[in-house]
């Protein structure tokens, strides 16, 4: 009997626990903690241009931006240039009215020719509302340009002749930092050389510098390809 009673008294306490614990309160749900972190984003570096505008120390003014073809043929033999008697600027002296050539040194073979039929000193400015020159004056070649079919061969896919190509001094022989100055708003487009000039066609136009007053002289290399010579003219 003893037993039976404590029987009873064990599954009533088992059924009292049962009870408090599946009652209608949600069970607490333990929050994640907030994980905070103590390393900061790095920044991303800057990247800078590998690219930076080149600036000949010879008084080259060459516009990066322009369409300007570039070579892809070797640089003339040293050997080649020395027979083609050129002035100590690395230049073909080249006279008014006198066809300068383009020519493959080791076989003759002529991609073009462009010839200043004049050249003319403080030329006066056709364009409306033309600024005044930066160095003193304005200087216009005017050119009659041929060029030859075979001038697909050469390394270039077309012949490019504008301001940008041509280096230029003073009377005294010193260097004109910039040719170009004020010259582009000069002329008219319709005035200025055509460019680029395919193998096979036939253009002519001006060229125009802004240049220091009185005597000088400036020489245009092809694409202004470093390493070659130019075609100098003087006035």
């Amino acid at each position: 009997m003893k037993r039976t009673v404590f029987s009873i008294a064990v599954l009533a306490l088992t059924l009292g626990l049962v009870g408090c614990t599946s009652g209608d309160a949600e069970p607490e749900v333990m929050s994640t903690p907030e994980v905070v972190s103590t390393t900061e984003a790095a920044s991303t570096p800057e990247t800078s241009s590998a690219a930076e505008e080149s600036q000949a120390t010879d008084g080259t003014s060459l516009n990066l931006l322009s369409d300007a073809p570039t070579s892809s043929v070797d640089a003339p033999d040293p050997n080649e240039l020395e027979s083609l008697g050129l002035n100590d600027r690395g230049n073909l002296d080249v006279e008014e009215e006198a066809p300068a050539v383009f020519r493959d040194l080791d076989h003759g073979t002529e991609f073009a020719a462009f010839t200043a039929n004049n050249v003319t000193a403080n030329f006066e400015c056709t364009a409306d509302d033309a600024p005044q020159s930066i160095n003193g004056q304005f200087v216009a070649l005017d050119f009659d340009i041929e060029a030859y079919e075979e001038l697909a061969k050469s390394g270039f896919p077309y012949f490019y002749l504008s301001v940008h190509e041509f280096r230029a001094w003073d009377a005294e022989g010193e260097s004109v930092i910039d040719p170009v100055g004020n010259a582009e708003a000069c002329i008219t487009e319709d005035e200025r050389v055509p460019s680029p000039i395919d193998p096979g066609e036939h253009q002519s136009g001006l060229v125009v510098l802004d240049m220091p007053e009185g005597a000088g002289s400036a020489s245009f290399t092809l694409g202004g390809f470093q390493g070659s010579y130019g075609w100098e003219w003087s006035w």
